[in-house]
């Protein structure tokens, strides 16, 4: 018998749509088209401060009709009836590690709510080992409740269909998916351009002019578009199908998500050697140390005009990325949800 489950949707009310959220509104509909029926709950659009008093003060009244509340999107709850099953994805601790990425406000109250929502939940999906691993670690209450679940790839993300963008004149071009947060870090992908050639140009999803000016880093302004913050996956997609490739320099992640997603659009991918690049894309990438901006460049230099390599490249990334399954994640989440007796790790 399915139990009588509740999704936290606040995550709905964002004027973003981040990769937190993508994952939210992604795995809402696996969950549904693999037959699970649930109810939604969210704020009115307003400040931030109100809808997280709505998500401590009226989601949990909410919640007591039912047998699960499932939050996908690293906020929930700190005190629930004793009757009500919690499950919440935390997606990383970038607030842990790499506060500087953030206003001092926000590393305060997730520093004060993430530890209380692992104290109050019943079981923790973690994106990757790599999470699980970092959340384990630092919350060691948490272990025995984490379970790896990969999130999926939406199926807009493919191969085939349009290619490039009516913003980014013609010619090749190069991709940088994220935002200009120092654990992004963009300033390694705008100096490999200096090391690569004048035939590189990169496009920037994420950042604004203003974001990049900020950066003080000297690029060739003439071959940089920044496109500012992106909402439309179907447009993503499209930018990336018509891409050499994707530069992924992070110092941090927990999945990796532009990766998958240019991988599965047939965009080879250039990525930071850190543990989560590697156990997500696995062979498919080639791997530079974040810091080392000449070998980024000669990297670019190389899958932009060495056929074989990108060609080997395209085939490796759409091999990986169709692992990442979405009816698999909802039917793992399903059995986590209906049973406390996972196992701790199920990975593709």
């Amino acid at each position: 018998m399915q139990p009588n489950l509740l999704v936290n949707s606040k995550w709905k009310t964002h004027a973003h749509t981040t990769g937190v959220q993508r994952y939210a509104h992604d795995l809402s509909e696996a969950l549904a088209d693999a037959g699970l029926g649930f109810d939604q709950a969210m704020p009115e659009p307003g400040p931030i401060w109100k809808s997280t008093l709505w998500e401590q003060r009226t989601l949990p009244k909410l919640a007591r009709q039912y047998q699960v509340l499932l939050c996908p999107a690293n906020m929930a709850p700190f005190a629930l009836h004793r009757d009500v099953r919690l499950v919440v994805t935390i997606h990383c601790l970038r607030f842990f590690f790499h506060p500087e990425n953030y206003p001092r406000a926000f590393v305060n109250w997730y520093r004060f709510a993430i530890p209380r929502i692992i104290a109050r939940a019943d079981s923790i999906l973690a994106v990757s080992q790599a999470a699980a691993d970092e959340i384990g670690h630092v919350y060691p209450q948490a272990i025995g409740k984490l379970k790896v679940v990969y999130p999926g790839v939406s199926r807009m993300f493919n191969p085939q269909g349009v290619r490039g963008d009516s913003e980014i004149p013609p010619g090749s071009y190069w991709v940088f998916m994220g935002n200009a947060a120092p654990a992004k870090n963009l300033r390694v992908a705008l100096e490999a351009l200096q090391h690569a050639g004048h035939a590189h140009r990169l496009v920037l999803l994420g950042v604004t002019q203003d974001q990049l000016d900020a950066l003080s880093v000297v690029y060739p302004s003439e071959r940089v578009i920044p496109m500012g913050h992106v909402n439309d996956a179907a447009r993503i997609a499209a930018i990336l199908r018509g891409a050499i490739g994707l530069v992924a320099p992070s110092l941090y992640e927990s999945f990796g998500l532009p990766i998958i997603e240019a991988m599965a659009c047939g965009c080879p991918v250039i990525a930071s050697d850190i543990p989560a690049h590697r156990e997500i894309g696995r062979e498919a990438p080639m791997y530079i140390a974040p810091d080392q901006c000449s070998q980024w460049g000669a990297a670019m230099n190389q899958l932009t005009h060495d056929p074989a390599i990108i060609k080997t490249k395209r085939a490796q990334g759409l091999g990986r990325a169709a692992d990442f399954c979405w009816r698999r994640a909802a039917m793992q989440v399903m059995g986590i949800i209906t049973s406390v007796n996972e196992p701790e790790s199920m990975n593709p």
